[in-house]
């Protein structure tokens, strides 16, 4: 995979305005990898990606973060 940000991303569930958002350190991203089925034409996990509930808190315990409830949560890449 090249180089690329990620974050996780959590949406309101009523307004679906972003209201939670942390970034994954490279080191993290590489455990989460794992969790997360990318698309097979994203080599770099640029897109975004709906996560269930339980991905998501996964992920906030590996990166030592609490979630807040009622969002809906994603992860999302961007290009480096």
């Amino acid at each position: 995979m090249k180089a690329a940000l990620h974050r996780l991303v959590g949406y309101d569930r009523q307004t679906e305005l972003e209201k939670f958002e942390v970034a994954i350190p490279q080191h993290v991203f590489e455990e989460v990898s794992s969790l997360v089925a990318f698309d097979d034409d994203d080599p770099d996990a640029v897109g975004c990606y709906e996560l269930t509930k339980d991905q998501a808190h996964r992920i906030a315990i590996k990166m030592r973060k609490s979630l807040p409830s009622g969002l809906d949560f994603f992860l999302e890449g961007y290009a480096a």
